[in-house]
C-alpha cells in the first residue's frame, strides 16, 4: 500500500510543481498589470478600464490555486502544539478526522461553486465582456483539486501504520519542528 501511495505522491508533487509556476506566472501578471494601471493612472491620466476585472480574476484564481497547494502540502494552519501532546491512536484519529472534515468542505464549496459559476456564466464583465463565470470557477478548480488532496491524505493516514505515529512521537524534535509548533513556518 505504502508504495502506491508513494507513486501517487509523486504523481500530486509534479502537479504541485507546475501548479507553482502557474501561480508565479499569475503573481507576476498581476503586478504588471497593476504597475502600468497605476502609471497611466498618475502619470499620463488615461487609465485603462479593464485592469481592475482582469487583475481582480486573476487574484480569485491565484488564491485558489494557492490554497489548494498548502492543503496538499499541508501548510495551513494547525494545533501542532496540541497534537504533537496526542498519543498516536488519537493522532491517528485526529488526522483521519480532519482530512475527512476538509474533503467534506470542499465538496461542499465545488458542488455549490459549480452552482455559482453557471449562473453567472451568462453575465459579462462590465469592461472586459469576459463571462462573470471565470470570477467563480477558481471556487470549481480549486475544489476539485483540495478534495482529491483530502482523498489522498485520508486514504494515506488511513493506511499509515500506528507504528509510525509512535516513531514520530518518539524522535527529537528539530528547532524547525519546534517553530512550527509554536506557530511558525519553516
Amino acid at each position: 500500500m505504502s508504495k502506491l501511495v508513494n507513486q501517487i505522491r509523486r504523481i500530486l508533487d509534479k502537479i504541485i510543481d507546475i501548479k507553482r509556476h502557474v501561480c508565479a506566472l499569475l503573481l507576476a501578471i498581476m503586478i504588471a498589470i497593476t504597475f502600468v494601471q497605476v502609471v497611466m493612472r498618475f502619470v499620463f491620466r488615461s487609465p485603462f478600464s479593464w485592469s481592475e476585472e482582469v487583475t481582480l480574476m486573476i487574484l480569485v484564481w491565484f488564491g485558489y490555486l494557492c490554497m489548494s497547494i498548502d492543503i496538499y502540502t499541508d501548510s495551513h494552519a494547525a494545533l501542532y502544539f496540541l497534537y504533537n501532546k496526542l498519543p498516536p491512536v488519537l493522532r491517528k484519529g485526529a488526522d483521519l478526522f480532519r482530512h475527512g472534515l476538509l474533503c467534506w468542505l470542499f465538496v461542499q464549496l465545488t458542488y455549490y461553486g459549480t452552482i455559482i459559476t453557471k449562473l453567472n456564466l451568462p453575465k459579462p464583465q462590465p469592461a472586459t465582456r469576459f463571462s462573470q463565470g471565470w470570477l467563480y470557477a477558481p471556487l470549481v478548480v480549486g475544489g476539485i483539486f483540495m478534495v482529491i488532496y483530502t482523498v489522498f491524505d485520508f486514504l494515506a493516514a488511513l493506511a499509515k501504520p500506528l507504528s509510525a505515529y509512535e516513531e514520530e512521537s518518539r524522535r527529537e524534535k528539530t528547532l524547525d519542528d519546534l517553530n512550527v509548533e509554536r506557530g511558525g513556518t519553516v
